[in-house]
């Protein structure tokens, strides 16, 4: 068997481990959440009022400033938030991920995989809390219901897809470039503002532009549009689909390559 060939059973054999070790990264996942608001009166709850408190401060005053209306903004804005704050978290946890947990991979052995499963649970679990503070705003500001909310479920599980091909890379080189952490946190945070959260893309034909070539953008619309406007726009979904498919084609190779580097980098 050639060394490629080899590499490539193995990453296989390493990702399918992850996903057969679900009691354990949902474990793991779930004590991260604990920690995170251990001794705290409210405890994972903080997830919710933290975005409750930031649309709620934000919205009036970039409503006026775009004249928009509020009822519409806020919405955008706190499923905006819910899907950068997803996404981003596992882009950013991943690239610590392997370094902090290296205690698991020599005394257990675990898969990579699994760490990174681990990272995707805990974000997930804060991602549902978040959304209560939207059934809370679909409530009281009577958003309609519609068929389209059914591909709610769907779009997490294409964002996650991508996530993770995302993650995988990023932990693989940050763990053998510790600088990396630290320049993904500057490029997030430059991708953000480029990204419509905060602002709305159909305001002028520019900022469509800029949002229609942002890849982040359709990944968060294919969420954000069934559940605030009721509409499944296809471009949306064609290319997120491709996003997640030619991501796995990159990541892939690249994880079965440098994988077995990945102990002495620790």
């Amino acid at each position: 068997m050639s060394k490629l060939k080899k590499d490539m059973v193995n990453a296989a054999a390493d990702i399918s481990q992850g996903i057969a070790n679900k009691n354990l990264w949902l474990a793991l996942g779930w004590n991260d959440v604990k920690n995170r608001y251990n001794r705290s009166k409210i405890g994972v709850f903080w997830a919710s009022l933290s975005l409750l408190i930031l649309v709620a401060a934000l919205g009036p005053v970039y409503s006026r400033l775009m004249a928009v209306e509020l009822r519409e903004y806020a919405l955008h804005l706190l499923l905006g938030f819910v899907i950068w704050n997803y996404v981003s978290g596992i882009l950013t946890e991943s690239a610590r991920e392997f370094v902090s947990s290296s205690n698991y991979l020599i005394s257990f052995q675990l898969s990579y995989f699994t760490l990174l499963l681990r990272v995707v649970w805990r974000n997930l679990v804060v991602l549902g809390y978040q959304m209560l503070v939207f059934l809370l705003f679909a409530i009281a500001l009577r958003q309609p219901v519609t068929i389209a909310w059914t591909m709610a479920p769907l779009a997490i599980m294409l964002i996650t897809l991508t996530a993770l091909w995302m993650a995988l890379l990023i932990s693989v080189f940050a763990t053998r470039f510790r600088d990396l952490d630290e320049l993904l946190n500057n490029v997030l945070r430059l991708v953000f503002f480029v990204t419509p959260i905060i602002w709305m893309p159909h305001l002028n034909s520019e900022l469509a532009l800029i949002a229609d070539l942002n890849p982040f953008y359709h990944l968060i619309e294919i969420f954000r549009e069934p559940l605030l406007n009721g509409n499944i726009v296809e471009r949306n979904w064609t290319i997120s689909i491709i996003l997640a498919l030619s991501g796995w084609l990159i990541a892939f190779p690249l994880f079965a390559r440098f994988r077995s580097r990945i102990a002495f980098w620790l």
